[in-house]
């Protein structure tokens, strides 16, 4: 096992990481959550705090000041105690929405940003590998859960030192609030649990920028491939080297195939006059120029020609149209305009020896 991990050297492909994306297996850092669910929700707390307090200072404020003759008392049914009770869970619910729901959204955002929109290939498929005890075991043993349970203490002695250090000299006040009223003590409770709670989820969030990094540092050292593992994929990919170059070869020969069956059907074919040859076919009534039906060089020129000569093709000799519609022409396409004149002139020659009316 050694020997494979220390064969993985090169960093992952990006198809390797969209596979890995489709298997769940994504850098991500619970500490950002919770960084972003604690800032969070130390946010809206603090924004909602003076009207919660006003809204439920109110409530009580009513329900310590009704006085009710004692008939009225007698006479309550369960339904009037279920109104109160509704009404109260209420107000308490509706206070509280803002914050769950705002908690939430920024718990979610914190997770997407680190993953992006991810959806596992595999469905919901259960995995017995994960109930086994020996497994589990193992890896309770693990180098990585070491140093998760490394992690893990590091961070609470962090918040914990984060903490006492904000409220060292405020600790010393606390005895003092026993001779303020209730609105002072909450005023200044408040307060510090605000500054606490501020100082906690900072120290949080440094921790999950670091963590995040050494996440992402894991997985990509997890990805890693070996070389080989490189080439099959390429291969895979790509297809293997050897069997696309006989595919091009089977094309070509194809190609080659189709282009001699066309020669037959040329109306002249021009030469160089020996390296070269160039088939051309024009047909007034379907085309607006000459086309180049097949050309070649060396053995395929000589292939033409003989083809030509078989089939009663003419072959006219004219070096420079033929060099210039084998170097700017392919095959299929129409012979530019700058050749008109001098392809006309050995077409009209064509069909003179033939008879033809040009």
């Amino acid at each position: 096992m050694a020997e494979d991990k220390s064969n993985k050297t090169e960093p992952a492909t990006p198809k390797r990481k969209e596979e890995a994306r489709r298997k769940g297996q994504v850098a991500i850092s619970r500490d950002v959550s919770t960084a972003a669910i604690l800032l969070g929700g130390i946010g809206l707390l603090a924004a909602m705090l003076p009207v919660g307090l006003q809204r439920m200072t109110e409530m009580t404020r009513q329900g310590l000041t009704l006085s009710f003759p004692a008939e009225f008392y007698e006479g309550m049914s369960i339904e009037q105690v279920y109104t109160v009770v509704i009404q109260a869970g209420l107000t308490v619910f509706v206070l509280s929405l803002p914050i769950v729901v705002g908690v939430f959204v920024v718990g979610s955002a914190a997770s997407l940003l680190q993953t992006g929109l991810l959806w596992k290939s595999n469905g919901l498929q259960p995995e017995f590998s994960r109930i086994n005890p020996i497994k589990g075991l193992s890896k309770l043993a693990s180098f990585r859960s070491v140093m998760e349970l490394i992690k893990g203490l590091f961070k609470i002695a962090i918040v914990t030192g984060v903490g006492l250090w904000v409220v060292r000299h405020d600790i010393l006040r606390i005895p003092e609030l026993i001779e303020f009223d209730m609105g002072s003590v909450l005023q200044t409770t408040g307060w510090l649990s605000l500054k606490v709670g501020l100082a906690v989820a900072g120290a949080i969030a440094g921790l999950a920028v670091l963590d995040y990094f050494y996440q992402r540092y894991e997985w990509e050292r997890d990805l890693r491939m070996s070389k080989e593992e490189i080439k099959e994929e390429h291969k895979s990919t790509e297809g293997d080297p050897l069997i696309k170059s006989r595919v091009r070869t089977v094309q070509r020969e194809l190609t080659k195939k189709r282009m001699m069956a066309a020669v037959k059907t040329a109306d002249v074919v021009i030469t160089n006059p020996t390296h070269l040859a160039v088939a051309l076919k024009y047909d007034t009534a379907k085309m607006a120029a000459p086309v180049v039906v097949a050309k070649g060089a060396g053995l395929i020129a000589e292939k033409i020609r003989e083809l030509a000569r078989h089939h009663g093709v003419p072959v006219v000799e004219n070096k420079f149209v033929a060099r210039t519609i084998f170097k700017l022409v392919e095959i299929g396409n129409e012979i530019p305009n700058d050749l008109y004149r001098a392809v006309a002139e050995i077409l009209a020659f064509v069909y003179r020896a033939r008879g033809v009316a040009p």
